[in-house]
């Protein structure tokens, strides 16, 4: 199992680099190999979206991004790029994409947390 993960995290950290190098097959075929090991990951299809988004392919692109949300409905940055190319405000499309690098600065994520009450809800309060 460790070896599946390890494979995994291996291929996705080349897809990434593939395709900010432009390298769109090699990409493709990193992706491809990051979903057989892990088909339900959020990850895959973030990948898969931004790669089918540069290549032109916007209604791939939305179907990845949506994969994504619908795998993980809290990934932040399968549900910015899904709202980044879904809206036709020119502000809004020119946001980065999101390749869901842990070393993005998420400023909405950081002005709260969340408190859980006696009943187990939770509740997002402004740090």
């Amino acid at each position: 199992m460790a070896d599946t993960q390890r494979n995994f995290e291996d291929y996705i950290e080349l897809a990434k680099t593939a395709i900010k190098a432009g390298d769109f097959p090699q990409a493709e075929a990193n992706i491809k190999q990051a979903m057989a090991e892990n088909p339900h990951s959020p990850i895959v299809h973030n990948l898969y979206g931004i790669l089918e988004e540069l290549l032109k392919e916007d209604n791939l692109a939305h179907r990845h991004y949506r994969a994504a949300y619908a795998l993980d409905p809290t990934y932040q940055p399968a549900i910015k790029n899904l709202e980044r190319i879904s809206t036709s405000e020119e502000r809004a499309r020119k946001q980065p994409i999101d390749f869901g690098d842990e070393t993005a600065d998420d400023d909405e994520e950081s002005l709260y947390v969340v408190e859980y009450d006696s009943h187990h809800v939770g509740h997002l309060r402004r740090k």
